[in-house]
C-alpha cells in the first residue's frame, strides 16, 4: 500500500508545512490525531504526507482543491486553537508555503517483494 496522497488531475494546491518542534509533547500527539480527525471529512481536503525527524524537523504536505479551501481550514476554530499552542509551546520556529500543483507524475514499481528469495 502506498503513503502517497491520492490526489487528483492537477491543478489543485499544496500547503507545505515545514516546522521544528520542541522536545516534549504537551498535548501535540492529542491535538494531531483531533485534527486529522476533522481534515478527513474537511470539504476540499484531498489528503497528506508528513515525516519527522528524532529532532523535531518535520515536513507535512497537504493538498487541496482551492486556496477558498485552504482559508476555511486556517480558520477552522480546532485549527486556529492549534496554531495558538504552536506558537506558544510546540514549535521552535515553522514556514508556510502555498504552492499550485500544474503537473504530476510518478513511477510505481510492480515488484511487490524486492529483497526476498527465491526458492531453489
Amino acid at each position: 500500500m502506498s503513503s502517497f496522497a491520492n490526489t487528483p488531475t492537477p491543478p489543485y494546491y499544496a500547503v507545505i508545512f515545514t516546522s521544528k518542534k520542541s522536545q516534549k509533547d504537551l498535548g501535540y500527539s492529542k491535538m494531531a490525531k483531533e485534527l486529522k480527525e476533522i481534515l478527513s471529512g474537511f470539504d476540499g481536503f484531498l489528503g497528506a504526507e508528513s515525516l519527522r525527524r528524532d529532532d523535531g524537523f518535520g515536513i507535512t504536505i497537504s493538498y487541496w482543491d482551492s486556496l477558498e479551501s485552504i482559508k476555511r481550514w486556517k480558520n477552522n476554530p480546532k485549527h486556529l486553537e492549534a496554531q495558538e499552542k504552536g506558537k506558544k509551546i510546540w514549535y521552535q520556529e515553522y514556514k508556510i508555503r502555498i504552492a499550485k500543483v500544474k503537473k504530476e507524475y510518478g513511477f510505481e514499481s510492480k515488484k511487490r517483494e524486492i529483497g526476498r528469495k527465491k526458492s531453489l
